[in-house]
């Protein structure tokens, strides 16, 4: 099978071999670079915690001691903490909604502000769920996230002679940029033999203007919930 991938180049390399393992082939297609923001050093006066959404933040904690729980949104994202240096590090279950529980039930709002390393862009849903229950949560950007302005030509060729079986989709804007880049190359007419493989739901949504082969979820929002997506043993459509 031949797989797209449409992650930062750094993710997609890594994806890539975990493909290869299972007998794919993959071509990397990435429709975010990250860039990351130069001395963005987090303040940590006032922080219990510190809260991460993405792999991508994980450099700015370099050549800091956070002395404090790290609350990841998935295991991923908690090993590339662990990776970095952070002992305390509790992983939710893969979106917003678990990591507000798990914040929840291991912190005390009087203890203090909460610490989101994130992207320049930010999906709603965390700030809400914890504001709700009480805590301050503050918001510092240590990385942005490039939108790519076309596909490689390798992978438009690929896509227009219908060579791709599968797109792997991860978060909401990637899978928006990517239908918004289908739609500029015109190839909107070229996936009839293509499934979308889309981490969550939400992921899933922006695709619907586009039609494929078939639309795959994975049962979790989880990398390797994906690829058994992928291999069509999990999930639903």
């Amino acid at each position: 099978m031949q797989v797209l991938i449409t992650r930062p180049r750094a993710d997609a390399e890594k994806l890539t071999r975990a493909l290869e393992v299972r007998g794919h082939r993959a071509l990397i297609a990435p429709v975010l670079t990250i860039e990351p923001i130069p001395d963005a050093l987090p303040d940590l006066k006032d922080i219990q915690a510190l809260v991460l959404t993405s792999a991508n933040a994980v450099p700015a904690l370099a050549g800091i001691d956070p002395g404090r729980p790290v609350f990841a949104v998935g295991e991923a994202t908690a090993r590339a903490a662990r990776a970095a240096g952070c002992g305390d590090v509790r992983p939710a279950a893969g979106d917003a909604a678990s990591l507000a529980r798990l914040i929840s039930a291991a912190c005390r709002p009087e203890d203090g502000a909460l610490l989101h390393l994130a992207g320049t862009e930010v999906r709603p849903g965390l700030a809400e769920a914890l504001a709700a229950a009480g805590f301050e949560l503050r918001r510092q950007a240590v990385y942005r996230a490039l939108a790519a302005s076309r596909l490689p030509p390798a992978v438009i060729a690929a896509i227009r002679s219908g060579a791709i079986d599968a797109v792997l989709l991860f978060s909401p804007r990637s899978a928006a940029l990517f239908v918004d880049l289908i739609v500029r190359h015109d190839l909107a007419g070229c996936l009839g033999k293509t499934e979308a493989i889309c981490l969550s739901a939400a992921v899933a949504a922006p695709c619907g203007r586009l039609s494929w082969a078939r639309l795959r979820v994975a049962a979790q929002p989880k990398v390797e919930m994906l690829l058994r997506q992928l291999e069509g043993r999990e999930g639903r459509c």
